[in-house]
């Protein structure tokens, strides 16, 4: 058993991985799993028989780039962080500065509150709100900006302008 990478065009990893598991099962091929990624975007990885067989079953799929590697097989150990992902509340604090990159509030700016690990999810203040509103999201749907170095002093506000 052999582990490949291919290069696919960016956003266009799910259907390489859907075309490659179409001709694998038409052709009987020997692919034995395809992996794609949201931590490796423009990467998909294909475990077979060995380097010849995959090579014919992916021959004419228009979304593959290239091979990543060259003609080196990936070893397992480099891709077991991509097999465990962790947690996406790893990494946020409270007082943390955050980006809201999905949802309603796609765009706004917020400063977490709370922090809740069962569920991972936060609830966070937006920045550029009239009045305070406390907003609780799923920690993928914000982006760490930066850290409140300050723990516990806050700067006094009037909408945009700091007093």
């Amino acid at each position: 058993m052999a582990i490949f990478s291919f290069r696919s065009k960016m956003g266009q990893e799910r259907s390489l991985a859907r075309m490659t598991k179409l001709k694998a099962s038409k052709e009987g091929s020997g692919i034995y799993a395809i992996l794609i990624s949201d931590l490796m975007k423009g990467y998909c990885f294909v475990e077979g028989e060995d380097q010849l067989s995959i090579e014919n079953s992916l021959s004419g799929i228009k979304v593959i780039s290239g091979r990543a590697v060259g003609n080196r097989e990936v070893p397992l150990s480099e891709i077991s962080v991509l097999l465990n992902p962790r947690p996406s509340i790893e990494g946020l604090g409270e007082g943390d500065f955050v980006e809201i990159i999905d949802g309603p509030f796609k765009g706004f700016k917020a400063k977490i509150t709370r922090i809740e690990d069962t569920s991972q999810e936060v609830t966070a203040e937006l920045v550029e709100a009239t009045m305070s509103l406390p907003v609780r999201i799923h920690a993928d749907y914000v982006k760490k900006l930066s850290s409140d170095e300050k723990s516990g002093k806050q700067k006094d506000t009037f909408g945009k302008f700091n007093l």
